[in-house]
């Protein structure tokens, strides 16, 4: 297949986009209703068929598709049955759910004008998606009804609503153009934000048309003189309404520039040769900024010198949503030569151009974009912006950083005192120990449990106190920080501390605080024994091994410890017994029964090893030795012969068993005396 010219594609979408034109100018407003129009009463289906639509639709909301979800979301807010709006309701409210699929449901809602979701929509403008954020707004602030205005108002009245909300749904209203948003944006004006008080004069001036400034007495006073609605106010009502009608057509004429930029895309894919840019690098100077952004997905894939310079220029599209790519995928390649551009990207006029070219910046770490970065930081009143920021100081690791981070600890929002308190782990330098101490007893959990995990990071002793004092929190994600940052500072403290939490009653807390203790480095032989112990009695043999195995290998060569590494060899036998590895057990079993032959319970733990792994000639001679060394056991020996023998014969292995009994009988004719006799002698019968 030969390689996709660029002309070829813009002859395509030259085609399509002049046929969509041509339909548009001549069919008129009556073509265009016939074409967008769903069922009308004459052809309304039955209910079964509308059943049908609904799953079929439900099922499209997650095709990979764009165009497909947002017909299939139009179409379920357009069918007549009750349940068909939850599916999109679920959708929106599942935290897991991909960001894209949640835009394309949430233009549905705007698009048909659908307020039955304006709650939902509401409480999504909190997201931590700049995209999300966007849509949702723009939503909001296409639905102008009655309802949809009056909860908006009341939300953003809301002094439990953050303030990024808050200004969010000063924009929406703004966007309604509905005299009934006036009051409550006039009450906007006396609030502390200043961009909140922003965003509310600009709404006003574009619902009223009217000129002001901040003042909220003169915007009182304007509208108790203009509240009767004038001459001027109806014929607005009328420009409005030719205003739906155009943006109806736009969005017709959106849909054809989809369809062509899709096909557009379609023929790149198909392109022979992969690693060749040049179609690409055409391609990112379609008119489509869908087809500018595949270019640069694929771009960032091909690993050549040129492709970094064509992605940097394309930085400057003229088109958002092709920035945010380009950047993203700057950040992501990581060369050295897109730190200026994204630096000079922190000015893009898009709130979600500049929270990605700070995250880009932090992907690079690259020291040189410490000032620019800290100079944005003070200048920046968007929340998602500062925490990107933050967390991009927190990855380069400049020390010129520790200061403002420090100054945001404090800040009112505490999801940027968090990305502060974890930025700071970042840098590791010990000037933050004191602040995060202090954050340690920060309302917000979130922001506690940062501080705790930047502390151990940093590493300072100073802070084992403040750590252990944390154990008592009543979150567990806190102490759950806090075991970690303890068994990263590993001193004796932080030992007994961590030993005791290994009781939590939280599992995560007591699983961590004993995964923590295993890996601390250069414990003493005493605490080594002291946390080998606690594993072992509350059952936790595999970490007991661990640590016994340590143990031994560290401590092997001290002569002054020989009897407790002795006494470790036994706890670790007995371990190995406990969790049924009876190989690697029997070697040590071995060795202590030598050191120790009247302690019949180690005896007894080496047959039952030597059963476990099939050596019962093995078990013989340890019977053998003992019968010797102890006659005052023999009755006990005897038995344990006896039953070896049992054993092998049950097992089919009749050879073994009758040799097993010879070689007794000729250390002993009575097969250890009148007790024993008959039963060997019936053994060997069988």
């Amino acid at each position: 297949m030969r390689p996709v010219s660029t002309k070829k594609i813009e002859l395509v979408v030259m085609g399509a986009i002049v046929t969509a034109l041509s339909i548009l100018l001549h069919s008129g407003c009556a073509t265009l209703k016939k074409t967008i129009a769903i069922d009308t009463p004459e052809t309304k289906p039955a209910d079964s068929e509308l059943r049908r639509k609904l799953e079929e639709w439900t099922a499209l909301l997650h095709s990979p598709d764009p165009t497909i979800r947002s017909s299939a979301a139009v179409s379920l807010l357009g069918i007549n049955l009750l349940n068909a709006q939850e599916p999109l309701v679920k959708i929106l409210t599942d935290r897991k759910e991909r960001e894209d699929i949640q835009i394309s449901v949430i233009k549905a809602f705007g698009f048909t004008k659908d307020d039955r979701a304006t709650d939902v929509l509401i409480n999504l403008l909190d997201s931590e998606s700049v995209l999300i954020q966007a849509a949702t707004a723009e939503a909001l602030g296409g639905l102008r009804t009655k309802k949809t205005i009056h909860t908006m108002s009341d939300a953003m009245l809301d002094p439990r609503r953050s303030l990024t909300t808050k200004i969010l749904l000063a924009k929406a209203l703004g966007n309604t153009n509905d005299r009934d948003t006036v009051e409550s944006l006039i009450k906007m004006l006396a609030v502390d934000d200043p961009g909140l008080r922003q965003a509310s004069r600009k709404s006003l001036e574009k619902v009223t048309k009217q000129a002001g400034d901040n003042d909220s007495a003169w915007w009182k006073d304007w509208w108790n003189r203009n509240k009767s609605k004038t001459r001027e106010q109806w014929l607005e009502d009328i420009v409005l309404k030719q205003e739906e009608n155009t943006r109806q057509l736009e969005v017709k004429l959106e849909q054809l520039r989809l369809e062509v930029s899709q096909k557009s895309i379609k023929l790149l894919e198909t392109r022979t040769d992969k690693t060749d840019p040049k179609t690409l690098m055409e391609a990112l100077k379609s008119e489509y900024p869908d087809v500018r952004i595949f270019a640069a997905k694929e771009l960032a894939k091909i690993k050549e010198p040129s492709v970094i310079d064509v992605l940097i220029d394309a930085a400057l599209d003229k088109q958002e949503e092709v920035r945010i790519e380009v950047v993203q995928r700057l950040g992501e390649i990581g060369d050295e030569r897109a730190v200026k551009p994204l630096i000079d990207t922190l000015d893009d006029e898009s709130l979600v151009v500049r929270e990605k070219a700070a995250r880009a910046l932090g992907l690079l770490r690259k020291p040189e974009a410490t000032d620019p970065l800290i100079s944005t930081l003070h200048n920046n009143t968007n929340l998602l912006i500062t925490c990107a920021i933050i967390d991009a100081l927190g990855q380069i690791g400049d020390t010129r950083a520790i200061d403002p981070l420090i100054t945001f600890l404090s800040h009112q929002e505490s999801k940027i005192r968090e990305c502060a308190a974890a930025s700071l782990g970042g840098i590791r330098n010990a000037r933050a120990v004191e602040p995060l101490i202090a954050a340690l007893s920060d309302e917000q959990e979130r922001v506690r449990w940062y501080a705790a995990d930047s502390l151990g990071k940093i590493g300072n002793p100073v802070c084992v106190d403040a750590l252990i004092k944390l154990l008592t929190d009543t979150s567990a994600r806190v102490r759950e920080s806090a075991v970690t940052a303890l068994g990263q500072m590993g001193n004796q403290q932080a030992i007994e501390s961590l030993t005791k939490a290994t009781q939590d009653v939280d599992k995560r807390v007591s699983e961590q605080a004993s995964e923590s203790l295993i890996n601390i480095k250069n414990m003493s032989f005493d605490a080594m024994d002291t946390v080998a112990t606690v594993f072992y009695n509350s059952k936790d043999y595999r970490r007991a091994e661990i640590l016994l195995e340590r143990q031994l290998t560290e401590y092997a060569n001290k002569p002054e410890l020989q009897e407790k590494i002795l006494q470790a060899r036994i706890k670790l036998a007995k371990t190995l017994y406990a969790i049924k590895d009876w190989q690697k057990a029997l070697g040590l079993y071995e060795e202590l029964v030598k050191r120790f032959p009247n302690d019949d319970l180690l005896k007894t733990e080496i047959i039952q090893c030597l059963k476990e792994t099939r050596q019962f000639g093995r078990a013989m001679e340890w019977y053998t030795v003992w019968t010797k060394e102890s006659p005052q056991n023999n009755p006990i020996y005897w038995q344990g012969r006896l039953d070896i023998v049992k054993v092998v014969l049950e097992q089919g292995r009749y050879d073994d068993a009758k040799g097993f009994i010879d070689i007794l009988k000729s250390e002993d004719p009575n097969l250890g005396g009148e007790k024993f006799l008959s039963q060997f002698l019936a053994l060997q019968e069988r």
